[in-house]
């Protein structure tokens, strides 16, 4: 039976599907590379030029990071010096060291100090003792509290410049960075004169870690002072100077050119590890009044680039990729919008050559596809009714060697759609049920007129004769290119679900849904017209038996369907000639 099948539709439809999914790659592929070229290109790029400007940033960022802390510096200073200034020129102040007041000198500087939010401030006599020193507790409240002196004031030599009256271009003020017992803490100095002399000193100071933390968060970045040796003093990298020794050594400038260089005024960039961290320095001179008081530098960490360049790489990488998937998923589409008709055409066209001639690919557009796959479905249909034609040609006349089976096989195929309409099969399958109905009985050719149209009761040889058909069948159209399911309907319509039935004795699920349909269908036609054994029975009577078989010999579902396209079945064949039998008495019950 294998033979009869040439063309296996899985290996048929492999063999002319693949080439057709070339198409489609054929048009993707090129979009597909000249997309992923202009991808790399243009990521690779992107890549650079942000890199790049990061670099630019960063250069900047550090540039301005020194720039705003040395103008904070100044602020700082200006602020301080605006207090003095506004202690000196507070009347009764120089009233009230002359006399010692300290009480009256209080109540008179508590309100500069508060209006102007400064950190520490002092008054001292002409010899540079205390008289008032009060310090910033609480910066949100302005609360201060009295500072106990350390009586060295008198010996910084920016308190003695001013009590001996020193004067340079800037004018009589002074401005020192000083290692108090709380810190480095940088202090402005002012004379207060009373008749011409010089009475006391005001002294305005913010502590070095102060500024440094307002530095840090103007500039951005963090801020270290030294003295002339390249020792830190102060410095926003806490976590270093926490180190001890080490963290000292990880802040210092150990290198005398460099420190050198720093000294005479240049900027200098220096790259070190601190912490194990990698930073960006740059140093300058701390410059107050016009004069140099010590060395400052600002800090960027280095991986800020490399974790900046990653993230845009990831960034751009990401953009790049979802354009690339969009592009690529609007390609994939196009392409299939393209190939689609064309493929649905080869497929339908792997169909017809495995034999089912039902199949149509019902592509209807207006460009040259639309018209090849109208074309290859007019040619389709003519080729069907070409195939159908012949069959029937050929079964009208087996049939007409007998005037009692006249029709039979044109009403067996025509039933059998009808049943296999109700039960839903698909197209194919209905197709192959007309072409095996048509061919069931093909291989009657074989069997003697004596046999095949005798009145009586047939003897076991012609029984044997009779059961030989399907067998015969097979055997004529074994050199037709049929599909399996023709040929299944042809070797297997006697076929019975208790096994009883001929050639094979098949059982069950051995018997597939086109046997179980052409058992039905070519039982009822043989029922309902006339043979030379006996007359024709009615449809009703015809039914009954079959749903009494149905029970042990046929599908149950089969003559459900049957029975539920009997009527308009039996109406057919009262008004088409070609399935009207041979009945010498017409049936007159009335159909239900």
């Amino acid at each position: 039976m294998s033979s009869l099948t040439a063309h296996p539709p899985g290996r048929l439809f492999r063999a002319v599907t693949w080439p057709a999914r070339h198409i489609s790659w054929k048009i993707i592929l090129p979009y597909v590379f000249l997309t992923l070229i202009l991808a790399a290109v243009g990521s690779y790029l992107a890549t650079n030029v942000v890199t790049g400007s990061l670099h630019e940033r960063f250069e900047n960022q550090l540039a301005e990071a020194g720039r705003v802390t040395s103008d904070s510096v100044v602020r700082t200073e200006r602020t301080q010096l605006e207090a003095v200034r506004a202690v000196t020129f507070t009347q009764g102040v120089s009233d009230g060291i002359a006399a010692g007041d300290i009480a009256s000198l209080k109540r008179l500087v508590q309100p500069i100090a508060t209006n102007s939010g400064i950190e520490r401030l002092a008054v001292l006599d002409a010899t540079g003792k205390p008289l008032v020193s009060i310090a910033l507790t609480d910066r949100a409240s302005l609360t201060y509290k009295d500072a106990s002196a350390s009586g060295q004031e008198s010996g910084w030599p920016l308190v003695q410049s001013v009590i001996v009256g020193v004067v340079d271009s800037e004018g009589d003020k002074q401005a020192q960075i000083i290692e108090t017992d709380s810190g480095f803490v940088l202090y402005t100095a002012g004379p207060i004169e009373q008749n011409g002399q010089i009475v006391g000193v005001a002294l305005v100071g913010t502590t070095i870690s102060t500024f440094l933390t307002g530095a840090q968060s103007q500039a951005l970045a963090d801020v270290t002072f030294y003295d002339f040796n390249g020792a830190p003093l102060s410095s926003t990298f806490v976590a270093a100077l926490d180190q001890g020794s080490n963290g000292d050594a990880d802040l210092a400038i150990d290198d005398s050119s460099t420190l050198s260089s720093i000294v005479s005024g240049a900027t200098v960039r220096e790259s070190k590890l601190v912490w194990g961290r990698k930073y960006d320095f740059l140093y300058s001179t701390l410059q107050l009044r016009g004069k140099t008081v010590g060395i400052y530098s600002v800090a960027l960490p280095t991986d800020f680039i490399f974790s900046a360049g990653s993230t845009t790489r990831t960034q751009v990488a990401a953009l790049f990729g979802i354009g690339i998937v969009a592009v690529l998923a609007i390609g994939f589409f196009l392409a299939s919008l393209l190939t689609r008709p064309i493929l649905r055409l080869v497929r339908t066209a792997a169909r017809v050559t495995s034999g089912d001639l039902n199949a149509r690919s019902g592509i209807r557009t207006g460009d040259e596809i639309g018209q090849l796959a109208e074309s290859f479905d007019q040619m389709t249909s003519r080729l069907q009714r070409q195939h159908l034609a012949t069959i029937k040609a050929l079964t009208s006349a087996i049939d007409a060697r007998d005037p009692y089976t006249l029709g039979h096989s044109v009403r067996v195929g025509q039933l059998a759609v009808s049943i296999g309409r109700q039960m839903e099969l698909p197209n194919a399958l209905i197709g192959h049920l007309e072409t095996g109905g048509y061919l069931h009985d093909i291989g009657k050719i074989g069997i003697r007129d004596a046999v095949l149209g005798k009145p009586g009761a047939l003897t076991a040889e012609e029984r044997a004769l009779i059961n030989d058909h399907p067998r015969i069948g097979l055997k004529i159209l074994e050199p037709v290119e049929l599909p399996g399911p023709v040929i299944e309907f042809v070797n297997s319509h006697h076929e019975r679900l208790d096994g009883s039935g001929y050639p094979q004795g098949l059982r069950e699920d051995e018997i597939s849904i086109m046997p179980r349909i052409a058992a039905v269908a070519d039982m009822y036609d043989a029922m309902t017209t006339d043979r030379p054994y006996r007359l024709a029975m009615t449809p009703e009577e015809a039914m009954k038996i079959l749903w009494d078989d149905s029970r042990k010999f046929l599908d149950p579902d089969v003559v459900r369907a049957m029975r539920e396209v009997l009527g308009d079945w039996e109406r057919r064949r009262l008004i088409e000639p070609e399935l009207r039998g041979f009945r010498r008495e017409t049936p007159t019950k009335t159909l239900v």
